[in-house]
C-alpha cells in the first residue's frame, strides 16, 4: 500500500474515533439524566399509588356517610309527614269546629284585665 493511502485511512479512522468519542462524551450526561429521571418517575409513581389507595379509602368513608345521611333524611321525612298529618287533624277537627269558642278568648282576656284593674282601683 501506498503511504498516502495509509495516511488517508489513518486520518479517516482518526476522524471516526474523535466523532465516536464526542458522541460518547455527549451521551454520558444524557444517560445520567435519563437514569435520574427514571428514578424520580419511579418515586412519583409509588406516591401516586399510595395517594390513590388513600383516595379510595376516603371515597368509601364518604359513601358510608352519605348512606347514613340518606337514612337520616328519610327518617326526617317520615317525622315531618307524621307531624303534618297531626297538624291537619288538629286544624280540621279541633280548630275549625271550635273556632267560634276560640274567638271569645281575646274578649275573655280583655274582660279579665278590666276586672283586675277595677278590683285594684277600689283598694
Amino acid at each position: 500500500m501506498d503511504s498516502v493511502t495509509i495516511v488517508i485511512i489513518f486520518i479517516v479512522a482518526l476522524i471516526f474515533s474523535v466523532g465516536f468519542l464526542l458522541v460518547v462524551i455527549s451521551l454520558v450526561p444524557a444517560l445520567n439524566q435519563l437514569k435520574s429521571l427514571l428514578s424520580d418517575l419511579e418515586k412519583t409513581s409509588y406516591e401516586a399509588r399510595k395517594l390513590t389507595i388513600k383516595l379510595q379509602d376516603v371515597s368509601e368513608k364518604v359513601d358510608d356517610d352519605l348512606a347514613k345521611i340518606n337514612s337520616i333524611i328519610n327518617t326526617t321525612r317520615e317525622s315531618v309527614g307524621s307531624v303534618s298529618n297531626s297538624l291537619k287533624f288538629l286544624n280540621k277537627n279541633l280548630l275549625k269546629q271550635s273556632a267560634g269558642f276560640l274567638a271569645f278568648i281575646p274578649a275573655l282576656k280583655l274582660g279579665w284585665k278590666f276586672m283586675k284593674k277595677r278590683k285594684g282601683g277600689k283598694k
